[in-house]
């Protein structure tokens, strides 16, 4: 726990009571709540087997949890760690196929324009795995993408898309590649004529609401739901672990540099511009100078700005 020491009492530092009180607002579709719940092999079978049970209705007997972390989930909004979920298929029970089971939580707007292509990269991190291991293509595993999403992905207003490769120009024949991509919207309406292929049942189509529901609010339903109530328990062990906290506060540090950082470099490329106009205008340097300083750049960066230019210069003459 991070504290201030004084000659008093130790007390809580501001940044650490301003992290809790944002981890505690958190529900399940937030990035840095879903990597926290399901960091502990224990906690990721049952959050991961859960939203599986309720997504297809069926209890899987053996789960493997494969992370694969590809961006750091710094505030609730950013990418976290994928969950590719490895299923021992049951040889009395083929009612699914897939092997492999992505599960990602999506809570970015901004990157609706992408899904599809993002979506497209992360189905080859598998393949890529298993052809690396030696395996034949006829011996590629299934896959499954799971997108929980608190956008409609698709502005349809559906709950549920479902997306697989086809043959366009003659769409009666089937083209099976393996790949089949979920898209379930948390504020969705249910579109059961879409979802026909899956949900067999109004008792399936009311859990799979439920948790859907609860994923984006963190409330739980009305009537009992063990299935939520277990994720639930998880969720809220982890919400009160101080190093959860603590983690929280280190990666929005991160964040907050990062920022920074990207921020000056950016100033730095205007700030060149601005030189190279000038010189190019005849401005002086001494102007120059005092324009670039509004930026809010400190001398040093300026000075070897300056002499960047004069590199560049130097070079063009040469």
């Amino acid at each position: 726990m991070t504290t201030i020491i004084t000659d008093g009492p130790i007390i809580l530092s501001k940044k650490y009571e301003q992290a809790k009180k944002a981890i505690q607002k958190m529900t399940l579709i937030d990035g840095f709540l879903f990597d926290s719940s399901t960091e502990n092999e224990a906690d990721a079978k049952i959050v991961i087997g859960n939203l599986l049970k309720t997504f297809f209705n069926r209890k899987f007997k053996s789960i493997e949890i494969a992370s694969q972390k590809q961006i750091q989930a710094i505030d609730t909004k950013y990418h976290g760690i994928r969950f590719d979920a490895l299923i021992s298929e049951d040889p009395d029970d083929h009612t699914l196929s897939a092997k492999i089971i992505d599960i990602e939580m999506e809570n970015r707007e901004s990157d609706r324009p992408y899904l599809p292509r993002r979506l497209r990269y992360y189905t080859a991190l598998p393949d890529a795995k298993s052809l690396g291991s030696g395996v034949a293509y006829d011996k590629i595993p299934d896959f499954i993408s799971i997108t929980i999403s608190s956008y409609d992905p698709f502005d349809a207003g559906d709950m549920y898309y479902e997306a697989r490769t086809v043959l366009t120009t003659h769409p009666n024949i089937p083209y099976d590649d393996g790949i089949t991509r979920m898209f379930f919207y948390t504020k969705g309406k249910t579109n059961s004529e879409g979802m026909t292929t899956f949900v067999k049942s109004p008792e399936h189509r009311k859990k799979l609401e439920e948790m859907l529901y609860y994923i984006q609010t963190g409330n739980k339903p009305a009537t009992k739901n063990t299935d939520i109530d277990d994720i639930d328990n998880v969720v809220n062990r982890i919400k009160g672990r101080e190093e959860v906290t603590t983690e929280y506060m280190r990666q929005c540090d991160k964040e907050h540099i990062i920022r920074r950082e990207a921020t000056i470099e950016t100033k730095k490329s205007d700030a060149l511009d601005i030189i190279r106009f000038a010189h190019e205008d005849g401005v002086s340097d001494d102007k120059t100078r005092m324009r670039i300083a509004s930026l809010g750049l400190a001398s040093d960066i300026i000075d070897s700005l300056f002499a960047q230019i004069e590199e560049e210069e130097k070079a063009l003459v040469n």
